[in-house]
């Protein structure tokens, strides 16, 4: 599979490519959120990987419980 070579369809390519899965089902939202209030950059980068880190967090308890049998 070959790379979209621009937009929003690379950006999504690069973040599968990554796994990261949140980040790349979000960023749209969060992108039209920072243009129009004018976020610094640091600020959107900074609320997508908050976003990640927390889906990740999550689906290793639910892993672990999985893993544990003690549902």
């Amino acid at each position: 599979m070959s790379a979209p070579t621009d937009g929003p369809g690379r950006t999504a390519w690069r973040l599968s490519d990554l796994h990261l899965p949140t980040i790349r089902r979000l960023w749209p939202q969060f992108a039209e959120r920072a243009d129009t209030e004018g976020w610094p950059a640091g600020r959107f980068l900074g609320g997508l990987l908050e976003h990640e880190l927390a889906e990740r967090a999550k689906r290793r308890i639910e892993r672990h419980r999985a893993e544990s049998q003690l549902d």
